[in-house]
């Protein structure tokens, strides 16, 4: 599959760099020089530099023979022009990040339909972070948290703290709840493993959980504090995170939240207060350490900085520890700082480009893939498929399926009931199957699960 990415930023480079780790071949338009010559440095990405809704632009990077093109740049107006080109030499899949809610509306009163647009799918970083973020809240325990199978299946990762009762023990000598599995051990040392009924759990390793999502949610018991309530949850920046999170918490009808956002820009605080209803909105400066003091913000179950500065963001988590807040959240924008976060002990970290990415490659994959997760730094995939009568392995057991080190079939969903495979349950046409995969492995999938013509 040849593939055109318009925009070669954090986004555009993330994806064009998986894209290649699979197989496809990338095209990537972008016209800043500072882009172009790191992008260059990956010989097998075509770079081309210019603008991505110049019509001879994108010819250079090969438009014609695309079947898909993705524009991921700053600008809504070039990722929709840039679509609008695509569909007229043919493209097939067209997808557009699209940052301003308005020019996501499939209205035809605000303007262009999204087919007029030539739009096939929008993906909106803002509104995906947002909804990663309460998630978390809604699971507070969980340090990560995907839900698959519409919300039957859920996946989490848990830290083992020293006194937990499975931390420094064998699998094989746990008695875990039938209802999930361990599907991946991250050591502290930084080693991650998809383990087998000899590996042992460590105190300070953290462990992906997979199974049905009532059962998972009782998984509290692992750790000895028992569960997180979460009450009041205040928020660090109002913009367009903080905005759709704070509305995703009221919508919230079976559970109240008292939510607070502090925001700095004093019209951003008048247009918050427009849109939300139930949610408080003070102006401050949440990199004022005195802040934190004066609006006591200690008293918080959960601190989520997102003001869109990785500096603030991190001065703000830190400040939060130290006031006792039980969960703190913070948007990274600069996968570097990710190791910043680790060493100072801030586990719940939330990467835009890391999302936005991830939901692009789901369009990408040749599987019925409904939807795919990739774990923080990249150590693993979870991904979620129909699978396709005529694939390789539908109508064998697991065991005969041969699957390679690796990868893991973490649950089967048939007929509505979440089932914790074993060696001899057998895969068959029409399962929805959870997949746990090592990066290594995972461009390997067609060769068990897609349609074979």
């Amino acid at each position: 599959m040849h593939i055109v990415i318009v925009g070669g930023g954090a986004v555009g480079t993330e994806l064009a760099n998986s894209l290649v780790s699979k197989k496809q071949t990338v095209a990537v338009v972008e016209k800043d020089p500072a882009r172009v010559a790191q992008l260059e440095q990956n010989s097998s990405i075509l770079v081309v530099r210019g603008n991505g809704a110049s019509i001879e632009t994108l010819e250079m990077a090969k438009i014609g023979s695309a079947q898909m093109l993705i524009a991921v740049t700053e600008i809504d107006e070039v990722n929709i022009i840039a679509c609008m080109v695509a569909k007229k030499k043919g493209v097939p899949v067209t997808v557009a990040r699209i940052q301003d809610p308005e020019h996501a509306e499939d209205d035809s009163s605000r303007g262009l339909t999204r087919e007029q647009m030539g739009i096939d799918h929008i993906i909106s970083p803002e509104r995906a972070v947002a909804q990663e973020i309460a998630k978390m809240i809604f699971f507070p325990d969980a340090e990560e948290i995907e839900y698959f199978a519409d919300g039957k299946v859920m996946m989490v990762r848990l830290s083992i703290p020293e006194e937990s009762e499975i931390a420094n023990r064998s699998l094989k000598d746990l008695q875990l709840h039938a209802g999930f599995i361990v599907a991946g051990i991250k050591r502290s040392n930084g080693d991650f493993v998809i383990p087998g009924g000899k590996d042992k759990i460590n105190s300070g390793d953290k462990v992906y959980l997979i199974g049905g999502g009532k059962v998972v949610r009782e998984a509290s018991w692992l750790l000895p504090h028992g569960a997180i309530r979460v009450r009041k949850v205040v928020i660090l920046g109002g913009g367009k995170i903080g905005q759709y999170l704070a509305s995703l918490l009221e919508s919230r009808r079976e559970r109240s939240f008292l939510t607070k956002i502090i925001e700095k820009d004093a019209a951003r605080c008048e247009d918050l207060n427009r849109v939300l209803r139930n949610t408080i909105v003070l102006q401050g400066d949440s990199s004022d350490c005195s802040y934190f003091n004066r609006e006591e913000l200690g008293e918080a179950d959960v601190l989520i900085a997102v003001t869109g500065d990785d500096r603030n963001n991190m001065v703000a988590a830190v400040m939060g520890e130290r006031l006792g807040v039980k969960k703190i959240i913070a948007e990274v924008t600069d996968i570097s700082y990710l190791s910043v976060y680790g060493a100072i002990a801030i586990e719940n970290t939330v990467n835009p480009h890391l999302i936005t990415t991830a939901q692009i490659l789901r369009l990408t994959r040749n599987e019925d893939l409904v939807s795919l997760s990739i774990l923080k730094n990249e150590e693993a995939e979870t991904m979620e498929l129909v699978l396709p009568s005529s694939a390789p392995v539908a109508g064998k057991t697991v065991e005969n399926a041969r699957f390679p080190n690796g990868m893991l079939v973490g649950t089967v969903v048939r007929d509505g009931q979440v089932i914790i495979p074993h060696g001899g349950t057998v895969l068959e046409a029409g399962d929805h199957l959870v997949v746990f995969a090592l990066p290594k492995v995972s461009n390997r999938l067609d060769r068990y699960f897609a349609v074979q013509g």
